[in-house]
C-alpha cells in the first residue's frame, strides 16, 4: 500500500503547535508495518538550516520533501507543491490530508480529483465552532461555504482522533457514514526508561517541597491559561508549596498577557516558564511533577494529557478534551467543568491525597497501553485504508 500524507507543516516544525509529532508518529509506524509513505509538505515553522529544500529526504524510512511557501504561514501558498503534488499523486494508491483551511490541502484535493484517486481528511481540531469563532470568522465561514464543505462531502472519509471531536464537528460539517475514529498514539518504548527524578528540579531551581502542578503546550487562549491561573490563585492560598510551570511557548503577544496576569496576581514567586522544552528535557519536566493540568475551551484530543499519564503522573482535563470520556471511563485522572473553582478542587484533591493521586496514575498506565500504544494505532489506521480502498474500487 502506497500512502501520500499532505500537511502544510512537518517535523521538526514541533514549535508551533498541532498534530507534527503525532502524525510523524503514526507515519512511522506505518513503514514499520509495511506501508510506504511519502509527506510533502512546506517549510512553514522551520529555519533553512533545519532541512533541505525541494528534495526527498529520508525520516527513519518515511520520505518526506519540503517545498518553499508564499503569503504566510496561515495560508503556506505553494506553486511548487501544488505542481509536485499533481505530478506524482498518480503513483499512490489513497491520499492523507490532514487539515482543512491550508493551500497544500486545496493542492491535494485538487490533484487527487484530476488523477481519480481517493483521499481522507483528518480535520485535526479545526471545525470545533471554537476552532472556527476564535480567529477569522468570517474568512474561514466563507471559505467553507464557497468551498471547503465540498471537498470535505467528496472526500472518501473523514479521519476523527476522538469521538468527542466527531460530536462536536457534526453540527458544522455534515459526517457521512464513512467517517472513523482512531486516535493519536505514542511510542511506549520512549517512556521505559524515564530521566531520574529531580533533574528537572534541579535545572530550575525548584526545592523538593513544591508541588509542581504542570502545564505543558502551546500558550494560547483555547488552552484555557486563563482558568489554570485563576484556579492556581485560589489554590496557592490553601498550599504554600504550590508552584505552577508552564512548559511552552507561543505567539509572543499572547504569552506576555499571561506574565503580565501574573504579575498583577503577585504570583512571580510561584509561577515559572521554561519556555520550549523536548525530548529528554520535557520528559524530566514531567517526572518531577505533581499533576498535570490541561483545562483547555476545546481539544480534539490531547496529546499532552497521554504523555504525562505514560510517565505515572496524574491528570486532570477539562471536559472539552477530547480524550476526557477515555479518562473518565478508565478513572484514569479527574475531568472538570470548566471553572476556576473546580479545577481549584480537583488540584487540591490529587494533591492532598497521595492515595487517591496513586491510583489515577496506575488507571492512566492502563489506559495508555489500552487504547495508545503506536502499534496498535498504526494497525487500526491500515484497516481504515484498507476499507477506503475497498470501497473505491466497487
Amino acid at each position: 500500500m502506497k500512502i501520500l500524507h499532505i500537511i502544510s507543516s512537518y517535523y521538526p516544525a514541533t514549535r508551533i503547535g498541532g498534530p507534527i509529532q503525532s502524525v510523524r508518529g503514526l507515519n512511522i509506524e506505518l513503514v514499520k508495518s509495511g506501508v510506504s509513505v511519502d509527506v510533502i509538505t512546506t517549510n512553514s515553522g522551520l529555519i533553512k538550516e533545519e532541512i533541505r529544500l525541494n528534495e526527498w529526504v529520508d525520516d527513519n524510512g518515511v520520505a518526506v520533501k519540503y517545498l518553499p511557501y508564499l503569503f504566510g504561514r496561515n495560508y503556506n501558498f505553494s506553486l511548487s507543491l501544488f505542481f509536485e503534488i499533481v505530478g506524482n499523486v498518480k503513483k499512490y494508491d489513497l491520499v492523507h490530508i490532514t487539515s482543512v483551511w491550508n493551500f497544500p490541502i486545496v493542492a491535494g484535493v485538487i490533484s487527487c480529483y484530476l488523477k481519480r484517486k481517493p483521499y481522507v481528511i483528518s480535520p485535526r481540531g479545526v471545525l470545533y465552532e471554537e476552532a472556527i469563532n476564535i480567529k477569522s470568522k468570517q474568512i474561514k465561514k466563507l471559505y467553507y461555504f464557497l468551498l471547503a464543505q465540498h471537498y470535505l462531502k467528496k472526500a472518501s472519509a473523514m479521519h476523527f482522533t476522538s469521538e468527542h471531536e466527531r460530536d462536536n464537528v457534526a453540527d458544522f460539517v455534515s459526517c457521512s457514514k464513512d467517517s472513523f475514529v482512531v486516535p493519536n498514539g505514542v511510542d511506549l518504548t520512549q517512556f521505559k526508561v524515564l530521566p531520574e527524578k529531580g533533574k528537572f528540579r534541579n535545572r530550575f531551581s525548584i526545592p523538593n517541597e513544591k508541588n509542581i502542578i504542570l502545564f505543558l503546550g502551546r500558550l494560547h487562549k483555547q488552552k484555557g491559561v486563563d482558568i489554570l491561573l485563576n484556579a492556581f490563585k485560589m489554590y496557592a492560598s490553601l498550599d504554600k508549596n504550590a508552584f505552577l510551570v508552564f512548559v511552552g511557548d507561543g505567539d509572543g503577544k499572547y504569552v506576555n498577557q499571561v506574565k503580565m496576569s501574573v504579575k498583577k496576581n503577585n504570583l512571580e514567586n510561584k509561577v515559572l516558564f521554561t519556555g520550549w522544552l523536548d525530548g529528554k528535557d520535557k520528559l524530566s519536566a514531567f517526572v518531577d511533577s505533581n499533576v498535570f493540568v490541561l483545562s483547555s475551551y476545546f481539544e480534539n484530543f490531547g496529546m499532552s494529557v497521554i504523555e504525562a499519564m505514560a510517565c505515572g503522573v496524574p491528570v486532570i482535563v477539562s471536559n472539552k478534551v477530547g480524550i476526557c470520556s477515555e479518562v473518565e471511563k478508565y478513572n484514569a485522572g479527574m475531568v472538570v467543568e470548566l471553572n476556576p473553582i473546580a479545577l481549584c478542587e480537583s488540584i487540591q484533591r490529587v494533591l492532598f491525597d497521595k492515595e487517591y493521586a496513586s491510583g489515577l496514575s496506575r488507571n492512566a498506565f492502563m489506559l495508555v497501553n489500552d487504547r495508545y500504544d503506536i502499534n496498535k494505532v498504526a494497525s487500526m489506521m491500515i484497516r481504515e485504508y484498507e476499507k477506503i480502498l475497498i470501497r473505491f474500487k466497487q
